[in-house]
């Protein structure tokens, strides 16, 4: 009997894992058969659309800059509706999406972060902008019932989580470049894209008319940003930035020398003004800072001082770690060749070396670093042209100082 018990327990055991094992493999062939069904993209052009009525729209919505530095260079993204489907249809595409967790700036950084496109009503997409007290304007498209359908159907299959990410790159894949890359990938030849070729501005110059409001963020982005963004806009450049895109769309033309040849753009409205001040174009407090740290470092030398002096380097040489960091560290391209590091040089941390028990090397190396800085604080003042990299009004002090620091004009003793 004890031996039957135990022979049934035993077989009833075993009849229970083979039927878990069979049900695990089911789950697991329906699982990967879904799997394998991933959306194609950009979707089958042979693949049947949806149906719009004649009140379908397409258009892109232009989203006035906040206060905080993720928003402040404004916003963009695609709406399409159909007021009259059934039920009614009134979709936004937003390739602005990330996941602003623990990690979020060191990714930003490391220049890893990942964006993704992300649907969302129209009335839940601007509840955001209304709490805020951004503006929001928007450009209808001139684009047939079938025009809408193919850059819907696009646009779905892009926003499939197979298809959704994107590595984010501020200058040239954003949230605004996105929208020529899609109109370009939907419409091909049929659209004209002929922007301006500007080559009387820069990356840097857009950066700073941005970020008057918030001046220390202004000083950072400057500092830490080299010589590819002082590169010449050229075309479609200023499309990084949502306002500039509105603009560069007007000039866009639906299938050009064609009887149909219409402006891509066939109205403009604003559907939510502004609330917040626009800020002044200027480099603010942190120029006066570095004027009063030059100031404090004079009457250092003059006095024989050097407790200010001895300071500074430290946080210079700090702000170098960083800068050759952000050029040599990460995968960044605008941050590569910045001069700025010639007058916060990371052997700065070692101190100027202007005792007499300090090493003939340190002291030629100080001194070697105070005619950088100080050679750096008058390049600052030229010409664009020779400077080759623009640099925030706040280096011309703060490069004068760091030269103090260093007290070059005094010759290296080989005693």
């Amino acid at each position: 009997m004890a031996v039957r018990a135990c022979g049934d327990a035993i077989l009833r055991n075993h009849l229970a894992v083979v039927k878990e094992f069979w049900i695990f493999t089911v789950l697991m062939a329906v699982l990967g058969s879904g799997a394998g069904q991933s959306v194609p993209f950009p979707p089958d052009p042979n693949a049947p659309l949806r149906d719009f009525s004649d009140a379908a729209k397409a258009s892109i919505l232009t989203c006035s800059p906040g206060s905080e530095l993720y928003s402040a260079f404004g916003h963009t993204a695609i709406r399409v509706t159909d007021l009259a489907a059934n039920p009614p249809l009134d979709r936004v595409y937003n390739f602005g999406t990330f996941q602003f967790s623990d990690g979020f700036y060191g990714r930003f950084i490391q220049g890893e972060l990942i964006y993704s496109l992300s649907t969302s009503t129209f009335g839940g997409f601007l509840e955001e902008y209304i709490r805020s007290g951004r503006g929001v304007s928007e450009q209808e498209l001139a684009l047939s019932i079938g025009d809408i359908a193919r850059l819907d159907a696009h646009l779905l299959a892009h926003a499939h989580p197979d298809h959704r990410d994107y590595r984010y790159l501020f200058l040239y894949d954003n949230c605004a470049t996105r929208v020529i890359t899609v109109l370009e990938d939907v419409f091909g030849s049929r659209l004209t894209v002929d922007c301006v070729d500007r080559r009387d501005s820069t990356f840097r110059d857009l950066l700073r008319a941005k970020l008057g409001g918030i001046p220390l963020t202004r000083f950072g982005i400057d500092v830490v940003l080299g010589l590819p963004v002082d590169a010449p806009l050229g075309k479609c450049g200023a499309a990084f930035l949502p306002d500039h895109l509105a603009v560069e769309l007007e000039e866009m033309v639906m299938d050009e020398r064609t009887m149909d040849e219409r402006p891509l753009v066939r109205t403009q409205r604003e559907l939510l003004p502004s609330m917040l001040p626009r800020s002044p174009d200027r480099a603010g407090w942190p120029v006066t800072a570095g004027w009063v740290i030059l100031l404090l470092c004079g009457l250092e030398t003059l006095l024989g001082k050097r407790w200010m002096r001895r300071a500074l380097p430290t946080v210079t040489g700090l702000v170098g770690c960083l800068l050759a960091f952000l050029w040599f560290g990460t995968d960044h391209a605008d941050t590569r060749y910045n001069l700025n590091i010639l007058w916060a040089f990371p052997l700065q941390l070692l101190g100027p070396g202007l005792r007499a028990t300090s090493p003939l090397w340190k002291r030629h190396l100080g001194r070697a670093m105070g005619l950088a800085a100080g050679g750096t604080a008058l390049l600052s003042m030229t010409d664009f042209t020779i400077s080759v990299q623009a640099f925030h009004p706040a280096v011309l002090p703060l490069g004068l100082a760091v030269f103090l620091c260093f007290e070059p004009w005094r010759k290296p003793s080989s005693k």
